[in-house]
């Protein structure tokens, strides 16, 4: 029987973001679900979303989905066989006791843009995602094709983006022993390698690899590296 893999996507996407993929992990069952949350923390989406998981899956998540992913390994370690975390970080806002994140004023007034503006503020968060990627040209429209219709997710959308601006998963306790791969783009600008090097240092056995002219999307920068990435972690376990 093939390995289970659950992707989870990032904030304002849907699960095409993760088409470029598909074709490189065809050994693989694939869980794709729509991350829309129904609820305003972490926590209880994690609670919410379970029910509808495999167990004993491997746990890829992408931005948002990432720390979503986490959420799931510490409360259902029973759901999860190991955590892939791509462009992740625990904490989304710089404060005063967390510098490797995005200055809580400019986080407030994307909030506010989306408010009023969504589509172009979406625009906006494609831009920040693809500086410093060798490839960011040919990024863009890939990610845009995978946005989530603000004109019927809105509500949705807000909530994701009110729980990624509150969430702080330093204190985060994994189940000892759980496989974690970080991979990380060097000139992430949303959420820096600082970020993915401290969960490292703070989750015994995770390991952490760095591709170096990759930004925040490196699973569609690079997917044939990073399913090779996949299959020898699904290897190891």
């Amino acid at each position: 029987m093939n390995q289970t893999l659950v992707l989870l996507h990032g904030w304002g996407y849907t699960p095409k973001i993760w088409d470029g993929l598909r074709a490189e992990l065809s050994n693989f069952e694939l869980c794709t679900p729509l991350l829309l949350p129904p609820c305003a923390n972490l926590a209880t989406w994690a609670d919410e979303l379970t029910a509808s998981l495999p167990d004993d899956a491997i746990l890829i998540g992408w931005s948002l989905g990432a720390m979503l992913a986490m959420n799931l390994a510490a409360r259902h370690p029973a759901k999860v066989r190991g955590l892939f975390l791509i462009g992740a970080s625990p904490c989304f806002v710089a404060h005063e006791a967390w510098a490797h994140g995005l200055e809580a004023n400019t986080v407030t007034a994307f909030r506010a843009g989306f408010r009023r503006n969504p589509a172009r503020t979406q625009q906006r968060f494609v831009a920040l995602q693809v500086l410093g990627d060798s490839q960011r040209h040919a990024l863009a429209p890939l990610l845009e094709n995978a946005l989530a219709d603000p004109a019927e997710h809105a509500t949705a959308l807000e909530a994701g983006l009110q729980i990624l601006a509150e969430a702080d998963l330093r204190s985060l306790e994994l189940p000892p022993g759980l496989p974690v791969l970080l991979l990380h783009g060097r000139q992430d600008a949303l959420m820096p390698v600082a970020a993915a090097e401290y969960l490292q240092s703070h989750h015994a056995g995770a390991r952490l690899h760095i591709i170096e002219d990759a930004g925040h999307a490196p699973l569609l920068s690079q997917p044939a590296a990073l399913a090779r990435h996949i299959q020898a972690f699904s290897d190891a376990l």
